[in-house]
C-alpha cells in the first residue's frame, strides 16, 4: 500500500511537472574557451604579469622569471645577471611599455628599466633625488613621449625623454614619502586631456601634466563625483571612458570622461561574487567586454551588452578554461582574440571569431542525457527550438533567454515515462509534426497539446524510421516496401508502394531526402535509392547496387552541386551523383581526424560538415584544406550520435547528447588577416643575432656564409604554411612544411634578399624581406678577377715584348761586343798607362824618398798603399763591375797617397750612404775620376782644390771646385768620353757631365 501511494505521488509529480513545463529561466552564461601557450622553445612561459606589443609587431612578456620576446613560434629571453650592470635590473617585472623611440621600458621591484635595441643593453633608474624608488608597478608613454611610472609608496614619476632627467611628482607634498598605495593596473593616461588617472587605496586621483598638479577628493575644485575617498584597485581606458575598480562599493564605475559624469555601475549578479570584489586587473576589449580578476582569484567575463558576468572557470579537467586563478594583464591581437596574462602561462580566447556556441541544456535538465540524449529539430518562427530526445519527450528551448521547457510524449510508459523517441520533428504554421517509433503526433506549439494521427492499419505493426514534410503532406517510411503519405488539410492516409524486386525480408527505408528540385528520395536497403514518381503513383527504384557500406549509412544530404552526401561509419563520407549514379568514397577522407562519421551536411558557403561522436572535420569550399576539431564536450562516453541540422540564419546545429552546438560557418570562411611575418634571429655557427626593425640590413663577413634565420607570424588561432626564398641564391619558393627556419650554407659573397611569406589556405597573409650582404673572397671579388686576367694578359704581353726585346738585344750586343770589347781594353789601358805614366812614378818616387828621410814610417805606409794601388788595378783588370765597397776602399788608398803629395792643397771628402755599399761600379772609376780632376785643375796651399764624392738617388757624384789649368801635358781628352761609352753598355741611365762657373761634376749610376 505504501508502495502504490510513493508511485502515485511521483506521477502526480511528473505530471505537475510536465504541465508547469518551464525547468529553468535563469540567463545562458557566456560559453568561452581558451587555447594555452604555456611553453615554446623548451622555455616554460609561467607567472606571466604584462604584454606589450612593439612597433615592429614582436609582443614582449613579462613574468616573474624575466622578460621574453615572442613572435609566436620562438622566445628569447632576458635576464637579470649577476656581473653584467647592461642585463635585466631584475627578473620580477610588473609592467611594460614602448617608447616613441621604440626602446622597451618595463616596472620591477627596484626601479625601472629601458632596453635599447640598437645596442641590445639595459640602463636602469633605481634612484630619485638620492633615494631608492622601491616597487614600481606601472609604467606608460605619455602622447608627447615621456615616460611615466609610479612607485608603491613614494608617488609619481615622470622622464623626459628629451632632457634625460627624471622628475618626481609627490601626491602630497608635505609628505616626503607620497602618502600613497599605488597597485599594478594603476595607471592610465586620459585620452583627452593632458593627465594621468592613478588607482590609489585613498581614492582616485588625477594629474595634470600641464599644471603639474593633483585632484584628488580632498582637492577637487570642481566638485566632480568621480573623486571620492573610496579604495581604488584598478584602472582602464574604453575609448572616452573611464572603467574604475571600486573596492568599497564592490563594483566597477563607468566614468565619462568627456561629460565627466558617472554613467554605471557594473555589480556582480551572485551574491558569492560580491562577496569581496576587490579587482586585481580589468581588460576592455574592441566590442567593451569586460575582462576582469580579482585578488582573491576569481575571474569573469563581463558581456558590454548585458552586464552579466560569466566566471572564468580554471578547473584542470577542463582542457579549455582559463588554466589559471587570476588573470594580471591582457592584450588583444590584431585578429580580435583576446590574450590573457596569467600565472601558468597565456590564455587565449577569440569570441568574435568564435566557431560555434555551446549550449549546455543538461544543465537545466540534468536526465536527458540518459540513452542518446537529443536526437532531432525544428526551428520555431519566433526563433525557438523545438527537439526531440531518445526517451526524455519533446523539448521547447529558448536560447536567448536559456529557457527550457519539457513536455511528455502521449505513448509515454512506465519505463519510458516521457514518451519513446523523437525521431522526426517537422512545423508547419504553429503545428508541430512527431514521428515516433510507432506513433505520429500532432502538436499545438500555442496551448502545448497532443494529438495522435491514427495510422494506416499496414503502418501500426512495422519501426518507423524517416518522416518528412512536403508542403501538405506529411510522409512516413519505415521497414517494408511501403511509403505513407498523410494529406494534412484531409486528415487522410495515402499508401505508395515502392517498386522493388528485392525479396530481403529486412527490407526497409533508412533515410528521406527533398532534393533541391523538390523530388522525394529514400535511402533504402538493401538496394539503393529510390525517387518518387507521380506518374507511376509509386517510388522508382534507381539504383540496384549493393556497396558494402550501405549497411552502416547514417545521415543522407544534398551539397550544392546535386550530389548526395551519405556519412557512413566504414568509409566516412561518400558521395553520389543520381545523375551518373556513381558513387566514390571522398579523398579528404584521408585527411579527416576519424574515418567513420554519423552525421555530414553542407553549409551556404559550399563547406561540408561531417561530425562523428564530438570530432568534427569541414572540407572547404575549394575542397583543398580539411579542418579538423574536437569539442570539449561528451569526452568520456560515447553511447550517442551526432546529428546536423541546418537553421534559418545559415548556422548549424549539433544535438550532441546532452548539448547543443551552434555552429557559424561565415566564421569559418572569415578572411585571414593579413598579418606581419617576423624576423626573430639570425642563427650563426657560433653567435645569434637578435633582430630587430633597426637593425636591417644585415651584413655578415666571409666566415659567416652558412646561417639560418627564424621567422614566424604571431598568432595562436590561425595555422599559417610559410614559403620561402633567398633571392640571388633560390630560383623558386621553398616550402617550409612546417618549420619556422630557413637554413642555407657555404653561401657565395654577394647581396641577397630572403623573403619569406605565410600563407593560410590559398590565401597569402604576408611577406617580410631581409636584406643580407655577405663579403666576397678577395678571390672571388669581380675586381680581383679583372686584375688577375689583366695581369695574366700583361705578363704574356711582357714576356712576348721581352723576348722580342731579348732578340734584338742580343743581336746589338753581338754587334757591340767586339765594340765592346775594345774600348774596355783602351780603358783598362788607359789606366795602366795612366797610373805608370812618367809623371805619376816620379812624383809617387819623390814623394816617397822625401819621406824617406823625413818621416821613414809613414814612407812604409806610403809604399804600402801604392803596392795595394796597382795589385788592385791588375786583380780587376778583368772584371766588369766591383762593388761599391770595394772601390771605395780602393780609392781611399788611392787619396792617401794624393794628400801625403799634395797636403792641405787637395781636400777630399767622402759621403756615402750605407745602403749603396752593395751596389756595383766599373773598377777604377773613382780613382780615374780624381785623377782627372787633379790633372785639370790649380792645387795649391793658398787655394786648395776641393772634392766631395756623395751618393744621391742611385747614383755616385764627384763634385770639385772648378780651377782649371791653362794648359795639361798628358791629357788625350778621351778619359771622359770613354768612361760614358762604357756605361752605356752596361746602364740605361747616362752618366751625367755638368760644368758650372765654380764646379764640375760628374754622376756615374750605380748598378
Amino acid at each position: 500500500m505504501a508502495g502504490a501511494i510513493i508511485r502515485t505521488c511521483f506521477w502526480l509529480a511528473c505530471l505537475l511537472i510536465c504541465l508547469a513545463g518551464p525547468l529553468s529561466g535563469q540567463q545562458r552564461p557566456v560559453h568561452v574557451e581558451f587555447g594555452h601557450i604555456r611553453e615554446q622553445d623548451g622555455i616554460l612561459l609561467q607567472s606571466i604579469t604584462c604584454f606589450q606589443q612593439d612597433r615592429d609587431g614582436f609582443l614582449w612578456v613579462g613574468t616573474n622569471n624575466g622578460l621574453n620576446r615572442y613572435d609566436g613560434t620562438h622566445i628569447v629571453r632576458f635576464r637579470h645577471q649577476q656581473n653584467n650592470p647592461n642585463s635585466l635590473l631584475n627578473n620580477q617585472i610588473y609592467a611594460l611599455c614602448e617608447d616613441k623611440q621604440g626602446n622597451i621600458w618595463a616596472a620591477f621591484e627596484n626601479g625601472v628599466s629601458c632596453f635599447d635595441k640598437a645596442t641590445g643593453q639595459f640602463r636602469h633608474i633605481t634612484t630619485v633625488q638620492n633615494q631608492l624608488l622601491g616597487i614600481c608597478k606601472n609604467i606608460r608613454c605619455d602622447r608627447a613621449g615621456n615616460v611615466w611610472f609610479t612607485s608603491r609608496h613614494r608617488g609619481l614619476f615622470c622622464y623626459e625623454t628629451k632632457s634625460g632627467t627624471v622628475q618626481y611628482f609627490p601626491c602630497y607634498p608635505a609628505d616626503r614619502t607620497g602618502g600613497v598605495h599605488t597597485l599594478p593596473n594603476g595607471l592610465v593616461e586620459d585620452p583627452f586631456q593632458p593627465g594621468f588617472w592613478m588607482a590609489e587605496i585613498h581614492g582616485i586621483r588625477y594629474f595634470d601634466t600641464v599644471r603639474r598638479q593633483f585632484t584628488t577628493c580632498r582637492k577637487n575644485p570642481e566638485k566632480l563625483s568621480i573623486f571620492t575617498p573610496n579604495d581604488v584597485s584598478a584602472l582602464a581606458i574604453d575609448g572616452n571612458h573611464l572603467l574604475i575598480a571600486d573596492h568599497t562599493d564592490q563594483c566597477i564605475v563607468l566614468y565619462d570622461l568627456q561629460h565627466q559624469r558617472i554613467l554605471k555601475r557594473i555589480k556582480p549578479t551572485n551574491p558569492k561574487d560580491r562577496e569581496d570584489f576587490y579587482v586585481a586587473s580589468i581588460f576592455v576589449d574592441r566590442r567593451h567586454n569586460l575582462w576582469v580578476s580579482t585578488w582573491d582569484t576569481r575571474s569573469f567575463y563581463i558581456d558590454a551588452q548585458t552586464d552579466q558576468f560569466t566566471s572564468l572557470s580554471h578547473a584542470k579537467s577542463e582542457p579549455t578554461a582559463l588554466g589559471a586563478d587570476i588573470i594580471w594583464g591582457a592584450w588583444q591581437h590584431p585578429d580580435s582574440s583576446v590574450w590573457l596574462a596569467t600565472v601558468n602561462g597565456i590564455a587565449y580566447t577569440n569570441p568574435e571569431r568564435a566557431l560555434y556556441d555551446i549550449y549546455d541544456l543538461a544543465a537545466l535538465f540534468p536526465a536527458l542525457p540518459d540513452e542518446r540524449g537529443l536526437i532531432s529539430f525544428v526551428e520555431d518562427a519566433d526563433g525557438s527550438w523545438w527537439l526531440g530526445s531518445s526517451i526524455r519527450g519533446l523539448l521547447h528551448y529558448v536560447p536567448a533567454t536559456n529557457q527550457l521547457d519539457v513536455y511528455r510524449l502521449p505513448n509515454r510508459t512506465a519505463k519510458y515515462p516521457w514518451g519513446m523517441p523523437v525521431t522526426g520533428l517537422s512545423r508547419r504554421g504553429n503545428e508541430l509534426f512527431i514521428g515516433s517509433d510507432h506513433a505520429v503526433y500532432r502538436f499545438d506549439s500555442q496551448t502545448h497539446q497532443f494529438r495522435e494521427i491514427s495510422l494506416p492499419p499496414e503502418a501500426r505493426s512495422i519501426y518507423l524510421r524517416s518522416f518528412r514534410l512536403q508542403g501538405d503532406r506529411y510522409w512516413v517510411f519505415g521497414d517494408g516496401k511501403r511509403a505513407f503519405a498523410y494529406d494534412i488539410p484531409s486528415a487522410r492516409w495515402q499508401v505508395y508502394p515502392i517498386q522493388s524486386i528485392s525479396q530481403d525480408p529486412r527490407f526497409l527505408v533508412r533515410q528521406s531526402l527533398l532534393d533541391r528540385h523538390g523530388q522525394l528520395w529514400l535511402d533504402i536497403y538493401p538496394e539503393g535509392f529510390a525517387r518518387f514518381d507521380s506518374q507511376q503513383h509509386g517510388f522508382v527504384v534507381t539504383d540496384t547496387r549493393q556497396a558494402d557500406y550501405e549497411t552502416t549509412i547514417c545521415s543522407l544530404a544534398e551539397d550544392p552541386n546535386g550530389a548526395f552526401l551519405m556519412a557512413t561509419t566504414m568509409h566516412g563520407l561518400v558521395q553520389y551523383d543520381p545523375v551518373s549514379r556513381r558513387d566514390s568514397v571522398r579523398a579528404e577522407n584521408e585527411s579527416m581526424t576519424l574515418s567513420q562519421s554519423t552525421a555530414a551536411l553542407p553549409d551556404r558557403f559550399g563547406n561540408i560538415w561531417v561530425a562523428d561522436f564530438n570530432v568534427f572535420s569541414v572540407i572547404t569550399q575549394a575542397k583543398k584544406q580539411v579542418l579538423n576539431f574536437t569539442l570539449p564536450i561528451n569526452v568520456n562516453t560515447a553511447r550517442y550520435e551526432s546529428y546536423l541540422f541546418p537553421m534559418r540564419n545559415g548556422h548549424i546545429l549539433s544535438a550532441q547528447k546532452g548539448h547543443l552546438v551552434e555552429f557559424k560557418p561565415e566564421n569559418l570562411g572569415l578572411s585571414p588577416l593579413r598579418q606581419t611575418v617576423l624576423l626573430n634571429r639570425l642563427l650563426l655557427p657560433d653567435t645569434t643575432r637578435i633582430l630587430y626593425g633597426d637593425t636591417l640590413p644585415v651584413h655578415l663577413n666571409v666566415e659567416e656564409n652558412s646561417f639560418s634565420i627564424e621567422f614566424s607570424v604571431l598568432s595562436a588561432t590561425t595555422k599559417h604554411r610559410y614559403l620561402y626564398k633567398l633571392e640571388g641564391y633560390d630560383e623558386d619558393w621553398n616550402e617550409a612544411n612546417g618549420q619556422t627556419r630557413a637554413s642555407y650554407t657555404r653561401i657565395g659573397g654577394g647581396d641577397y634578399t630572403f623573403r619569406v611569406k605565410a600563407v593560410v589556405g590559398e590565401t597569402e597573409t604576408g611577406e617580410t624581406h631581409l636584406p643580407i650582404h655577405i663579403d666576397t673572397p678577395v678571390y672571388n671579388t669581380g675586381w680581383f678577377r679583372a686584375a688577375l686576367l689583366t695581369l695574366v694578359l700583361g705578363l704574356m704581353y711582357w714576356f712576348y715584348r721581352h723576348r722580342v726585346r731579348q732578340t734584338a738585344r742580343l743581336h746589338h750586343f753581338q754587334i757591340q761586343t767586339t765594340r765592346l770589347e775594345r774600348d774596355k781594353a783602351q780603358i783598362q789601358y788607359q789606366n795602366l798607362i795612366n797610373h805608370l805614366n812618367p809623371h805619376f812614378l816620379f812624383n809617387s818616387l819623390t814623394s816617397l824618398n822625401s819621406l824617406i828621410i823625413t818621416k821613414p814610417k809613414e814612407a812604409s805606409v806610403f809604399l804600402r798603399k801604392l803596392s795595394v794601388i796597382y795589385r788592385y788595378i791588375l786583380q780587376n783588370k778583368n772584371k766588369e763591375l766591383v762593388s761599391l765597397q770595394d772601390e771605395l776602399s780602393f780609392a781611399q788608398n788611392y787619396i792617401d797617397l794624393q794628400t801625403t803629395r799634395f797636403g792641405k792643397a787637395l781636400q777630399i771628402t767622402v759621403s756615402i750612404d750605407s745602403v749603396y755599399l752593395t751596389t756595383q761600379i766599373v773598377p777604377v772609376t773613382i780613382q780615374n775620376l780624381l785623377e782627372n780632376t787633379i790633372k785639370h785643375n790649380i792645387l795649391d796651399d793658398e787655394n786648395p782644390l776641393y772634392i766631395r764624392i756623395y751618393t744621391e738617388e742611385d747614383t755616385l757624384f764627384v763634385v770639385n771646385t772648378l780651377q782649371k789649368k791653362d794648359f795639361v801635358e798628358t791629357s788625350n781628352k778621351q778619359g771622359l768620353a770613354s768612361l760614358k761609352s762604357l756605361y752605356g753598355y752596361l746602364s740605361k741611365r747616362p752618366v751625367l757631365v755638368t760644368e758650372t762657373a765654380t764646379h764640375f761634376l760628374v754622376g756615374v749610376p750605380l748598378l
